[in-house]
């Protein structure tokens, strides 16, 4: 199975990973091997801000696309329920931090953040070789890298942007996308070093499901998205850079948790669970190599 020129798991495979890697308590692996094939590593010549008349009028065109297409492509393929725009009001410049349970998660972010000129952080895997990987840069994404230099442009590029007029950042801490899963995950840290770097604050998002109701029944079988912005949360001034960090991914996470227990009516499983960054199912970019220079 294919998406947007993807391959991916089949949705009841991509469950039951999910169910093996709850069991494990591995909350931030990836579910299934992403296609090495696609990527295009990040290396110290990549491009995180745009440069050149013809590569800004790119940007902006397919930005604006991607704008547009946002609220009715959503609507029509993972939900439009939008809440909570009134904690973004006189919010300038923030990092924000959304669950990934879908592949359009952040077009729905996108909508919700309108005003923002909003910049997003995938893995390096998304970094792909192809015309939609070319859509994506251009539509602004900022990938990780493994390579040192490359990720020293990076942190200089977030910090650029979260100095310029209603520049924004949104970041998935969670590291891997488990489709349609409800509770939050624990989060790695480099989105709240970002804010406490910045000194700006985290706003997280979450996204909630629930059952397709009225005329929504006759056209889709899956549950349908909603998403929250939550309140915001501010770097304290006595407090340290590191821990600053800590302060910020906690109450951003306990946030996503109220979120939770509000809609769903329970406390999360996953209230008192751990980062890792164990991989289950995958071998690795290293191993891929390995496997073609060995055919």
């Amino acid at each position: 199975m294919k998406y947007a020129g993807v391959e991916q798991l089949p949705y009841e495979e991509q469950q039951k990973n999910i169910k093996i890697a709850e069991e494990k308590g591995n909350y931030n692996c990836e579910i299934q091997e992403p296609d090495w094939r696609l990527m295009q590593r990040v290396d110290e010549n990549f491009q995180y801000k745009r440069k050149g008349f013809l590569k800004k009028l790119a940007t902006f065109l397919i930005r604006s696309s991607f704008f547009a297409f946002a609220k009715p492509g959503c609507w029509f393929l993972i939900g439009d329920g939008y809440h909570g725009r009134e904690n973004l009001r006189g919010i300038k410049n923030c990092v924000f931090v959304c669950n990934h349970v879908h592949n359009l998660d952040n077009e729905m972010s996108r909508w919700l953040c309108w005003g923002h000129k909003l910049y997003i952080v995938v893995a390096e895997f998304n970094n792909m070789n192809t015309f939609l990987g070319g859509v994506m840069r251009a539509g602004g994404i900022f990938p990780l890298s493994a390579n040192f230099s490359a990720m020293k442009k990076f942190t200089a590029a977030v910090n650029d942007v979260l100095h310029q007029k209603r520049g924004s950042v949104l970041f998935f801490p969670e590291k891997s996308m488990w489709p349609y899963y409800e509770q939050p995950r624990p989060f790695m840290d480099g989105a709240f070093h970002s804010a406490a770097l910045n000194n700006v604050p985290v706003i997280p998002l979450f996204i909630t499901w629930r059952e397709p109701r009225g005329i929504e029944k006759l056209f889709f079988k899956r549950k349908r998205a909603e998403i929250h912005a939550l309140k915001p949360v501010y770097p304290k001034a006595e407090l340290s850079r590191k821990e600053n960090i800590a302060w910020l991914r906690d109450e951003a996470f306990r946030e996503q948790c109220e979120c939770y227990k509000e809609v769903y009516g329970r406390v999360p499983d996953t209230i008192n669970a751990k980062f890792t960054l164990e991989e289950i199912f995958q071998k690795g970019y290293e191993a891929y190599l390995a496997e073609q220079a060995a055919k």
